[in-house]
């Protein structure tokens, strides 16, 4: 075994590692073993953190070996860099941003984000396995006797990842092997290295005095990240954290790139402004650096028949330079100039959301006014990250600081900054290991549980407090909750990082929860469970609630049974869904008579339906007079409530056509659209697997229509997997060649069944854009300008999808084409055009998903010519709500809802 600890830096453009042999606590870096060209491995301190993925024939044979793996197929670090550089389309960036992407499923594979049609695609916790991967397979390559798997590890992460991140993190970890892990919130960890690299102690921190307020400003690749360490009479302690800000050096090369693109004479394809990309990132280095040159050239090959002869030049000057980055990205603002909410060109590229006000001062000041720090600004500052390598940077930032403060501030040392988070974390395990004293703080914010909401607060209960240790548990003694059993519950959650006061068990009323800048809440995921307990033989259970950080830095949050030792863990859904519940409710008893009529409309024996009573294909209507309003205006609580009466019931439509006709229809009113309320996933996913057996009686027409309006309902909640399973079965009715698929579709049908399956394939967001653009090309060769066609070809070729992510957007030069059809046409139905055009066309600020300059304007100028003005603001990116959802959806949102 192993007595080595490593420090792991896992950062967004380069991983290093550190290591401490024994008890004597000297820290070294190691350098890593990788391949650097086609033709060369040696070792280097840095890892680069690209993953590049060949194209077959696109490199010599053995260009990919490494000693230990002679047929990879991939590659890790710096030729990975090299190459991604030459050939953008196939290398994975970012990784890490990813990981915090709360509009995207990180497991799932979306990188290369502006990857090549024929490029593998791999999940954001796949890349980050493969980087860890390699540092534990290069680590026993060069110490066989020192595993990294048999190691002590602490692995850094930016303190503003949230509970999400940090368990995908520690999930990518154990993919690869690497189970003994602790994480470390990289500011401190940098200022753990500038301790040892002066000599100093956590007790003993000479140079510092008490009352002393040290400002870690980390800004990475793609995060910028704040953290406050005060000095007081107990020793140091981190005392703030900023919130996640997706700003860093990414920015800074995307906004050089639109700056350097019109000099170069040409329109890029997304391949070359990958490459432009990365060029200006190498112009910024030189530029922002000691000794800069007065001009840097950047160079864009040509693409085809044109490489060589195509090529493209441009200079970026120093003074340029300076003025972008410094003016637009770190301004001389007041201390309480508010963040701007305006859009910026460029700030969704590459599809991560970054943050839309660019200027990092503001950012840093309303995270200091956040914290009580306006008038006590930090007297020093530690820079960390690669932006802040730039002397121009550190020296901009510490003039508004002291203009801030109305006095001094110091810098402290860090000339090792590409290496200091990977040795502080190395630093920090030893002090945990040998006892030593360590920062104070615990975890950067406290966490809270919603327990109810009356309409005018939200009452949530603190469960674990800001500052708890890693390793510590709470165990609440009250509130008793009741806990149902063999149902979902979810417990909407929310964090404070400035709410020291608050301890387990205080009940707080939520205000403006994710609101203003000034917000003291935030939003996370809920944290939800469906209690497997049929032995309990009960519908619920009192529980308590507990609270723990665990050992490696992570939240657990659990219910514990009163009687007995069970636990049941709650955990987070790797994308949150945000809820707007609404309209009007009735009382506990109105709803259980309405399950009641649906239990006796589906119980009754078909020779009585004719006498009376309430029947199945009537069951909707009966239900509005006994509420006494129209189910267009039943609440999603009120519909997802009458989904279970029809649930229940489910073994019923299959006596008579009519019981499953109206049994479908139901169920797929009452859970439309498949998502955006709590726990639709989980109803989505039980009312597939009843549907799983088909039909009771599919040679009929009218049963077969409200299936497939049943599941066009639900298309947007329907999982990946789901979704192709389903479109397996339509392609083989609707995709020439694909006749000998096996298919429980009918190959004869009525004009009217092949339009219904045409609105359900275009609403299944997650089959292979290949297949949605063979789709769009069926229905444009049959395109005759009516609202149908205008709708289904809006449908899938919308820059924003219901229930999906980017990645599954057709691209712009497959929708072009259709576009260009509408056009060239003569336009009847106008409104419903200007609609169609803008939800294809709409400005995204991805360079992946939007249409060029000049097809915008002619598209532009046709909606005025058309009299359509009404549609500019949407094309332009204005976002037209739950209207523009429910005209995509195809009916109206149950109300209360929102995608």
């Amino acid at each position: 075994m192993s007595n080595w600890l490593v420090g792991i830096d896992l950062g967004t453009s380069n991983t290093a590692l550190a290591r401490i042999m024994g008890d004597e606590g000297k820290i070294e870096t190691l350098k890593l073993t990788q391949r650097v060209s086609e033709s060369e491995v040696r070792e280097q301190s840095l890892l680069p953190s690209f993953l590049y993925l060949p194209g077959a024939h696109e490199l010599p044979e053995g260009s990919l070996a490494l000693p230990w793996d002679k047929k990879r197929d991939f590659m890790v670090g710096e030729f990975a860099r090299v190459q991604g550089s030459r050939v953008p389309g196939r290398v994975v960036v970012s990784a890490k941003s990813w990981l915090a992407h709360r509009q995207a499923d990180p497991s799932q594979p979306l990188l290369p984000w502006d990857g090549a049609p024929d490029a593998p695609r791999v999940s954001p916790v796949e890349a980050s396995r493969r980087y860890l991967e390699h540092l534990r397979e290069a680590f026993l390559h060069q110490y066989p006797d020192h595993p990294l798997d048999e190691c002590e590890i602490v692995l850094t992460v930016p303190a503003s990842f949230d509970e999400l991140a940090r368990e995908l993190t520690v999930s990518a970890a154990r993919q690869a092997g690497l189970d003994k892990i602790t994480l470390l919130e990289e500011p401190q960890a940098a200022f753990y290295h500038y301790l040892y690299a002066n000599g100093l102690s956590v007790e003993n921190p000479q140079g510092l005095n008490p009352g002393d307020q040290i400002l870690v400003c980390d800004i990475g690749g793609g995060t910028s990240d704040f953290t406050l360490i005060e000095y007081a009479e107990k020793g140091l302690r981190r005392v703030a954290v900023g919130e996640h800000l997706m700003l860093g050096g990414d920015n800074l090369d995307i906004s050089l790139a639109y700056l350097v693109e019109p000099r170069l004479g040409s329109k890029l394809d997304i391949l070359q402004w990958g490459v432009l990309r990365n060029e200006c990132r190498r112009a910024k280095e030189l530029l922002l650096g000691d000794d800069p040159p007065d001009k840097v050239t950047v160079t864009v090959p040509g693409s085809g028949s044109k490489l060589l002869a195509g090529t493209m030049q441009a200079d970026l000057t120093r003074e340029e330079v300076e003025k972008l980055v410094l003016d637009g990205f770190f301004p001389q603002v007041p201390i309480d100039e508010p963040l701007q909410a305006e859009r910026r060109l460029g700030f969704k590229e590459w599809g991560l959301p970054y943050a839309s006000d660019p200027a990092v001062p503001r950012h840093l000041s309303s995270f200091l006014r956040r914290h009580g720090r306006r008038d006590n600004i930090p007297n020093k500052i530690l820079f960390n990250g690669g932006a802040c390598r730039a002397t121009a940077i550190r020296q901009r930032m510490l003039g508004i600081l002291e203009k801030w403060r109305g006095g001094p501030v110091e810098e402290l040392p860090n000339p090792e900054s590409d290496l200091s988070v990977a040795r502080g974390a190395a630093y920090y395990g030893h002090l945990k290991r040998s006892g030593g004293k360590r920062i104070g703080g615990g975890i950067a914010r406290s966490y809270y549980l919603q327990l109810s909401t009356d309409g005018t607060s939200t009452q949530a209960l603190c469960v674990v407090p800001r500052n708890l240790e890693a390793g510590s548990r709470v165990d609440l003694q009250e509130p008793v909750l009741h806990l149902t059993l063999e149902r979902p519950v979810r417990f909407p959650i929310f964090s404070s990082s400035n709410r020291p006061e608050d301890q387990p068990g205080t009940l707080v009323d939520i205000a403006a929860a994710g609101g203003s800048e000034e917000s003291e809440f935030q939003v996370l995921p809920a944290m939800e469970t469906v209690v497997r307990a049929p032995d309990l033989k009960v519908e619920e259970v009192p529980v308590l609630l507990s609270g723990e950080v665990t050992e490696i830095g992570t939240l657990s949050i659990a219910c514990r049974m009163l009687e007995g030792k069970r636990r049941f863990q709650l955990e987070f859904p790797l994308r949150g869904d945000v809820v707007l519940e609404g309209g009007p409710e009735f009382p506990p008893e109105v709803v259980k008579q309405a399950k009641e009529m649906i239990a006796e409309a589906f119980q009754r024996k078909p020779k009585s339906l004719g006498q009376g009573g309430v029947r199945p294909r009537s069951l909707l209507a009966s239900l509005e007079q006994h509420f006494g309003l129209g189910r267009q205006l039943w609440s999603v609580a009120l519909l997802r409530a009458l989904w279970d009466g029809f649930v229940d019931v489910h073994a019923r439509r299959r006596v008579e056509p009519e019981y499953e006709q109206s049994w479908l229809n139901g169920v797929g009113y009452c859970l439309r659209p498949g998502t955006g309320s709590k726990l639709d996933a989980w109803r989505v996913e039980k009312t597939s697997a009843l549907l799983d057996s088909w039909l009771q009686f599919p040679k009929l027409e009218p049963v077969r229509m409200e299936l497939w309006v049943t599941l066009r309902r639900l298309a947007a909640g329907l999982s990946v997997s789901r979704q192709e399973q389903l479109w397996t079965q339509l392609a083989a009715v609707m995709i020439p060649g694909r006749k000998h698929w096996k298919t429980r579709v009918p190959h004869e049908r009525s004009l009217a069944e092949d339009n219904e399956l045409l609105r359900l394939a275009v609403s299944l967001s997650q089959i292979p854009v290949g297949d949605k653009v063979l789709l769009g090309e069926i229905i444009m060769k049959k395109f005759q300008g009516t609202r149908d066609d205008l709708w289904r070809i809006a449908r899938i070729g919308s820059r924003n999808l219901l229930g999906a992510g980017p990645q599954w957007v057709v691209p712009p030069d497959a929708v072009w084409p259709w576009v260009s059809k509408i056009l060239d046409s003569k336009w009847v139905e106008k409104e419903t055009i200007g609609w169609a055009l803008a939800t294809m066309m709409r400005k995204t600020d991805d360079i992946k998903r939007d249409f060029s300059e000049e097809q915008m304007d002619r598209v532009r100028n046709r909606l005025i010519k058309e009299g359509q003005q009404a549609h500019l603001a949407s094309l332009d990116g204005e976002t037209g709500g739950q209207q523009e959802a429910a005209a995509l959806l195809g009916e109206a949102l149950p109300v209360g809802i929102r995608l």
